[in-house]
């Protein structure tokens, strides 16, 4: 196996770890699978969003995010309503509710994360490096479409 083979293995079955992980926590204190807190964190400093734009930062497809923005808008978290510019899009905005739950599942969130770093011994300069490589890495790729 390549380096850059090896290092995108690994990658992609480091992020299904931290995946379970913090899915598993939020589920456990706020009854919140990670799949909603992503949604909400995609929102959190917009008064409102599409879904086209949902799509895009979550690097999904047009349909998933529909489908998450109506599962996340059923357990009350966000409102969805046709968007007065343009009836055939959606608009998403945070209930009162969704900022709440944001609030206490980062802290959630940071620990569950905080968990695997310290277990690792990974340090706040490592952190920080791999968060400019994985930006850049972001940055550089468009994102999905379909």
């Amino acid at each position: 196996m390549t380096q850059k083979v090896r290092w995108a293995h690994d990658l992609v079955r480091l992020e299904i770890v931290l995946w379970d992980h913090v899915d598993a926590r939020l589920k456990r204190d706020h009854d919140l699978p990670l799949s909603s807190f992503e949604t909400l964190w995609v929102l959190r400093e917009r008064e409102t969003a599409r879904i086209g734009d949902l799509a895009r930062e979550l690097r999904i497809t047009m349909g998933g995010a529909s489908k998450l923005a109506d599962r996340v808008r059923a357990a009350g978290l966000i409102e969805r309503t046709t968007d007065p510019g343009d009836r055939r899009a959606s608009s998403l905005t945070l209930t009162t509710e969704g900022r709440e739950i944001l609030a206490k599942a980062t802290l959630t969130y940071d620990a569950a994360v905080a968990e695997l770093l310290d277990s690792a011994g990974v340090t706040d300069a490592e952190v920080r490096a791999t968060q400019s490589v994985i930006t850049r890495l972001l940055m550089s790729t468009p994102p999905t479409t379909a």
